[in-house]
């Protein structure tokens, strides 16, 4: 018999065995749903919650900033900001210092001038230049904007000015156009600020120079004004102050909101709970699958001995009971994903209500995110269920054929 008819065989017999024993069958594919459904349903809502929280944490800012002694800071209920000040840090200060604990690091420049021409005559603006690459305080707080990333010769502005998307401005004589506006911080400087990129800043350095006399330290392409910290995992805000003051001299650490901080670092360990949670619920289906084939193959004993007596080799015998599982815990699989979404969907109301009063946005997954956790669910329940018939299985056709036929258990 050639490979190709042997599998064929395989897969008739196990489609076949699983309609002989329809509760039987029916039984395995409803324990599967059921974790299935749980798995599906919970992945996609921690999924869900945990990326809607990160949007609406992410407007707290930073949880640390780093400033010169003698710069001035403003810690409001929503944000931590560098004031605008001549103070000023070398831009490598902390990059030298390799301090341990930092997950991300955004470094600002800030210019304060009446001699933008920007707004009225003699009006104060404050420029701020930041990288949108490495950013966590600005651009989660935008609330509308153009398509497409910003630009550089993009500029964002801050609640208190009110100039139409796209709109050009002119800035010591350069045009920026206006890429997107800024929520209501309850930060004056954030409030009145115009935000641009870190280079665009710094390339108005000679035009600076040719109004007021002489280029600010901020604008040097060696010096900024501040660094705004996010902690890394499992680091406190103390641990990171010490560290900082300790390894980097004239500087100001300020420390924002530690409950918070927290609670961002919170949901980092919330997804990997998540992860060890759906390997447990694997691994006790997997068993749960080994136990119910090994009644299953003591039960058809007599059956595999007559395969093994007309010549079945104990592969064919495995992959037959492999292939059984596999074909009835991916039905289940598929139910489950089904039973999940309709869990979801119960459950929404009350995900979006409890979320909106927190002031954070619900946001669901993705359809192509929701659709790759669908497949891997139904690829995980099949994987799990040949997992647990193959030992079961193995054991059955390793067995003499006479004690399969003739012997109890």
């Amino acid at each position: 018999m050639s490979a190709a008819s042997s599998c064929r065989l395989v897969l008739a017999l196990a489609v076949q065995n699983l309609g002989r024993r329809q509760s039987r069958t029916l039984l395995l594919v409803a324990a599967i749903a059921v974790a299935s459904a749980v798995t599906f349903g919970g992945v996609v809502a921690m999924r869900s919650v945990v990326a809607s929280m990160q949007i609406g944490l992410s407007r707290v800012g930073a949880d640390l900033m780093v400033v010169n002694q003698a710069a001035l800071t403003n810690l409001t209920d929503a944000l931590l900001t560098v004031e605008p000040t001549d103070s000023t840090l070398p831009a490598d200060a902390l990059a030298r210092a390799d301090v341990a604990g930092i997950a991300r690091l955004a470094a600002q420049r800030i210019l304060r001038t009446d001699q933008s021409g920007l707004g009225g005559a003699g009006e104060l603006v404050d420029l701020i230049g930041f990288d949108p690459a490495t950013d966590f305080t600005i651009l989660p707080w935008l609330s509308e904007r153009l398509t497409g990333p910003m630009q550089p010769g993009d500029v964002i502005l801050g609640a208190a000015r009110n100039l139409p998307l796209g709109t050009q401005v002119v800035l010591f004589g350069q045009p920026f156009r206006v890429y997107g506006k800024l929520a209501r911080t309850g930060s004056g400087t954030q409030e009145r600020g115009v935000f641009l990129h870190m280079a665009s800043l710094i390339g108005l350095g000679d035009d600076v120079q040719a109004r007021t006399g002489a280029v600010p330290p901020m604008l040097e392409p060696a010096n900024v004004t501040g660094f705004l910290v996010q902690l890394a995992p499992g680091v406190s805000e103390l641990q990171l102050r010490f560290a900082l003051l300790s390894n980097v001299a004239g500087i100001k650490v300020i420390v924002g909101g530690s409950l918070l901080t927290g609670i961002r670092q919170g949901l980092v360990a919330l997804l990997g709970g998540l992860v060890l949670l759906v390997v447990a619920l694997s691994a006790s289906t997997a068993v749960m699958v080994m136990v119910l084939f090994s009644a299953i193959m003591a039960e058809r004993r007599r059956e595999m001995g007559l395969l093994k007596a007309i010549g079945a080799r104990p592969g064919q015998i495995v992959a037959i009971a492999v292939a059984e599982a596999a074909f009835a815990t991916a039905a289940g699989g598929a139910l489950g994903v089904v039973l999940g979404l309709l869990l979801l969907r119960l459950f929404e109301r009350a995900l979006v209500h409890h979320l909106s009063e927190m002031g954070i946005p619900f946001l669901w997954l993705d359809g192509a995110g929701t659709a790759a956790i669908a497949a891997l669910c139904v690829a995980g329940a099949a994987l799990v269920g040949m997992a647990g018939a193959w030992f079961p299985a193995w054991r059955m056709g390793r067995r003499d054929t006479h004690d399969l036929l003739w012997k109890e258990g």
